[in-house]
């Protein structure tokens, strides 16, 4: 499987687990789509749902990662 956008070994790992669908995706962005919906999903802590749980401070720091590296100018 070759993945279309620069991605970590870091997130790699993490959406393989998580999101294996994201590393098949044609663009950077379609994976931080689908990554931005498991955030919302999951992400959150109960009852109130407005502040991040450990899934989604990892998951959150991965999007950031896959961004930043996607985003840059060569």
């Amino acid at each position: 499987m070759e993945i279309k956008y620069k991605i970590s070994d870091r997130a790699k790992e993490f959406l393989a687990e998580h999101l294996p669908e994201a590393l098949e995706a044609e663009t950077c962005f379609a994976a931080l789509k689908m990554l931005y919906e498991l955030i919302d999903d999951k992400g959150f802590e109960a009852p109130k749902y407005d502040k991040l749980n450990e899934f989604g401070i990892e998951a959150d720091e991965i999007y950031d990662e896959i961004y930043e590296l996607n985003s840059m100018e060569e």
